[in-house]
């Protein structure tokens, strides 16, 4: 009994210390998970505070490379580190490479778990710059915007507004705003998405849905749509047009009409009127830019110009089905999925084929030409054999300056070689269509250098084009005006230089004066200078028997 009495005290002293030991354990425990919890939010409070920290908030983005979205993390910028988190995706086209303002390229994405972010970059010199945005299905997307070079070209590419006009998914996916003002010719601006033009403002406005940090920043520029920049004397009557790219947030007009096809904004300012000009610088140009769109598009001319309409409807109504809209009397908002404001232009009364749309060509503006005055012939006559026709020559007298002085003469020379001629007047109020017809009909025009000679438009291809080059060194100004031109055209070219002899000049000025020892030192006195001595006061007294030859060789030209 003792025994068992004294097994029971020394268990009870055994539970005591046991439960002594638990407690202890139990205590040193909670202390060593005390210290870790104050550790770990220690080092939560730090991470929060670092540059690169990602955000918890999970948020959805759209991608135009891939065109999917995912659940990632967004981020203020990226920071590439050595786990592979954050890694950069580029293409090799240079065009893509170039990120805008507020926008995405297709090919260059940032990528962080997955989800795809938007760098800026900057543009080097000297290059094109583009600006692309995404439409935003849903969720943010912060991007960073690059600082544009001047005079470069410039894109824009945004998404459309709810009231703007109704725009394919692709259109909306992908709309752009691009200005190129490098061409020395001409500035132009072509626009697509929900563009809005107002015309008492004078304003082409493309709109935008995205909301950027900055939210009263715009894109513009400042447009005279006349395709002759280099000549100042000429832009000086040309009226600007404001060009911008807005995010919607106050001062952008409400549509007024809603249009399906595209417009074409110009002016008719400058030189207009002349018959020259109102080619190289308003009918040419227009045919690059609008051809592409067969008719499709309507032109908004800046300025009321009811006469050049009416001269020049035929090739008015060739390029384009609509109606005109003139800008400076329309308070309406007319809004378009593409509106281009400006002229392409590539040199002077010509076309480069290697620029322009679909590879036009002057060949092509002269086939266009007699579409639109219904002009019957392609190609000029072969003389020779029998019963055949003589070739015709037109020949194309002034009045005033450079005139012929000895007409008669060259006429029955003409006649004397087997050839049929025809004498017109080149005359600033002469209907153009009569003209056309007249000079379709002919196989060789001739003519001194003036505004008479852009009716090589209308000869059929291969025939053959004479310019009577003035005396004082105007061979280069003529070539580039007419010669160059008009084989571009598929024409035949011939020049005739006039000599001293032949000028009238010589009962102006003593023959030792500078006008004849040195037309050089005339040019470098300037243009308006030079033209009043070699264009504004010289007539021409053709050496019918030094001229002879090059009529015969123009009737040889025809047989090829």
């Amino acid at each position: 009994m003792g025994y068992e009495m004294i097994l029971i005290k020394s268990l009870k002293r055994m539970e005591a210390r046991k439960l002594g030991l638990a407690l202890l354990v139990g205590f040193c425990v909670g202390v060593v998970a005390c210290f870790i919890s104050m550790t770990v939010s220690t080092a939560k409070q730090q991470l929060s505070n670092l540059p690169y920290v990602v955000n918890a908030s999970p948020v959805a983005e759209s991608s135009n490379s891939s065109q999917r979205s995912g659940r990632g993390r967004g981020a203020e910028g990226s920071n590439p580190s050595s786990d592979g988190a954050t890694r950069t995706n580029q293409t090799s086209s240079s065009t893509r490479d170039d990120a805008l303002s507020g926008g995405q390229t297709k090919g260059s994405n940032l990528e962080s778990e997955g989800d795809k972010k938007t760098e800026a970059r900057q543009p080097s010199k000297n290059q094109k710059e583009e600006i692309i945005e995404s439409k935003q299905p849903e969720g943010d997307k912060k991007t960073e915007a690059s600082q544009p070079n001047k005079n470069q070209k410039e894109e824009v590419n945004e998404s459309k507004q709810p009231d703007g006009p109704r725009i394919s998914k692709s259109t909306k996916s992908r709309t752009k705003a691009a200005c190129d003002l490098s061409n020395p010719r001409t500035d132009v601006c072509d626009m697509e998405g929900d563009v809005r033009i107002h015309g008492k403002s004078a304003s082409v406005v493309l709109v935008t849905d995205r909301r950027p940090r900055n939210s009263g920043r715009t894109k513009s520029w400042r447009i005279k749509p006349y395709a002759r920049k280099f000549d100042k004397a000429a832009m000086a009557h040309v009226h600007e047009v404001s060009v911008r790219v807005s995010n919607g947030l106050g001062g952008i007009p409400a549509c007024s009409t809603n249009h399906s096809d595209p417009a074409i904004v110009f002016a008719l300012g400058g030189y207009t009127g002349n018959y020259y000009h109102d080619f190289t610088d308003v009918l040419i140009p227009l045919f690059i830019t609008s051809r592409r769109f067969d008719g499709e598009v309507q032109f908004v001319i800046e300025t009321t110009n009811l006469w050049w309409i009416s001269k020049y409807e035929q090739i008015l109504r060739s390029l384009s089905r609509h109606e005109i809209i003139f800008f400076n009397n329309d308070d309406r908002v007319h809004c378009y999925r593409r509106v281009v404001v400006g002229l392409h232009s590539h040199k002077a009364l010509s076309i480069d084929p290697t620029r322009a749309p679909n590879g036009y060509s002057m060949v092509d503006f002269t086939k266009l030409m007699r579409v639109a005055y219904s002009l019957e012939r392609d190609s000029p006559i072969r003389p020779g054999g029998a019963g055949a026709k003589k070739p015709r020559l037109l020949l194309i007298s002034r009045q005033g300056s450079r005139r012929f002085t000895n007409l008669g003469e060259i006429v029955r020379t003409a006649e004397e070689l087997d050839l049929e001629v025809v004498v017109t007047e080149a005359k600033m109020g002469s209907n153009v269509a009569d003209i056309a017809r007249v000079v379709n009909s002919c196989d060789v025009m001739m003519g001194v250098h003036g505004a008479g000679l852009t009716n090589f438009v209308f000869l059929p291809t291969n025939a053959v084009v004479i310019q009577i080059v003035p005396f004082g060194k105007l061979e280069d100004i003529s070539r580039a005006c007419f010669g160059y031109p008009s084989q571009d055209a598929g024409l035949h070219y011939l020049e005739y230089s006039v000599s001293e002899e032949e000028s009238s000049l010589t009962e102006l000025y003593p023959r030792d004066h500078a006008v004849f020892r040195d037309p050089k030192s005339i040019h470098r006195l300037g243009w308006i200078k030079m033209g009043e001595v070699y264009l504004d006061k010289q007539n021409v007294k053709l050496d019918v028997d030094r001229f002879r030859p090059l009529l015969l060789k123009a009737r040889q030209l025809l047989h090829q």
